[in-house]
């Protein structure tokens, strides 16, 4: 079941084709994946992604950590999606501008909609 912060997001989800291609365009490709709403395998890119994405600077590491959370929002894990929109809140507090605006706009919905438990 998606929750109501999803469907805000899923609003939003335009924005998200506008991210610049990198990380060899896998990221860009589970985020569409996700804003198709095609969560199980927005999820399982995510999921081979989560290696690689230690080595990656900031914003594409907020990013992921986002996107990681949205999904398992999406796909009523609450548990996974905290830990993973905590993770992006955390690198985009700490380092403010790591998220685009579109971004932490979803990043922040996420939290008002009480998408992390």
């Amino acid at each position: 079941m998606i929750t109501s912060g999803i469907h805000v997001l899923l609003r939003l989800a335009p924005f998200a084709l506008l991210a610049p291609a990198g990380c060899a365009g896998a990221l860009p490709r589970a985020e569409a994946q996700f804003v198709d709403g095609d969560y199980p395998d927005a999820k399982l890119a995510l999921v081979a992604l989560e290696a690689e994405s230690r080595t990656w600077n900031d914003g594409k590491r907020a990013e992921y950590a986002l996107y990681r959370g949205l999904t398992h929002a999406a796909l009523g894990d609450r548990e996974q999606a905290g830990v993973w929109l905590l993770a992006a809140k955390a690198i985009e507090d700490a380092h403010a501008g790591s998220l685009s605006h579109e971004d932490a706009q979803r990043l922040k919905v996420a939290f008002e909609s009480n998408d992390v438990p």
